[in-house]
């Protein structure tokens, strides 16, 4: 059984919609099983849940949305895997400083402080992760062109050489992310063979 590892966005959780279609739609092949943590309100035990689930399962592939992106594309580096990345965020430190302060976790209402300690945490994240340096058959990114939280643009220079799937419209949700379910599967299918 090969693991991967969904990374859901900021302040999200693993019951959002894309996470679930996409662990109902891959677990019915047999040889993948889809692991989808809750991962906490603070940046830096994202890091540390993400490492102790990798050392635990080992996952092949990351499928990460916005900010679980830009901890799929880290990790997928880190430790040689493929990932799929949907609207995902490219270098977000200076955007996640509007975020300093108390937020409200939208999927559960949970109240939490966002510290500077995280945003330099992403700044040395930000240093590991190069640009252009990815791989079509290993790197696939889904855009929607009317994301209103990141531009397209940055992400499809950001990800040149990736495979990148660019969907007219749309929002930050990647709203017709059940439309592309089989074709994510397909390519996961390929890069691990």
């Amino acid at each position: 059984m090969k693991n991967i590892l969904y990374l859901h966005g900021f302040a999200s959780s693993s019951d959002s919609t894309k996470a679930k279609l996409f662990k109902e739609f891959v677990n019915s092949h047999k040889n993948l099983n889809v692991l989808i943590p809750d991962l906490p309100n603070n940046l830096i035990d994202w890091s540390k849940l993400i490492e102790e689930l990798c050392e635990k399962h080992n996952p092949v592939a990351f499928i990460g949305s916005s900010m679980g992106g830009f901890y799929s594309t880290f990790y997928a580096r880190k430790l040689g895997a493929m990932d799929v990345l949907l609207n995902p965020a490219v270098l977000p430190a200076e955007g996640m400083k509007s975020y300093l302060g108390k937020n409200n976790n939208y999927a559960t209402g949970e109240e939490f402080i966002m510290k500077n300690d995280e945003i330099e945490h992403l700044k040395l994240m930000e240093k590991k992760i190069k640009k252009n340096n990815y791989i079509n058959d290993r790197t696939m990114v889904l855009l929607e062109s009317g994301d209103e939280v990141l531009n397209y643009k940055e992400v499809v220079s950001f990800y040149s050489g990736a495979h990148i799937k660019i969907i007219s419209g749309g929002s930050h949700s990647l709203d017709s992310f059940g439309n592309y379910l089989d074709l994510i599967l397909k390519f996961i299918i390929f890069a691990l063979k």
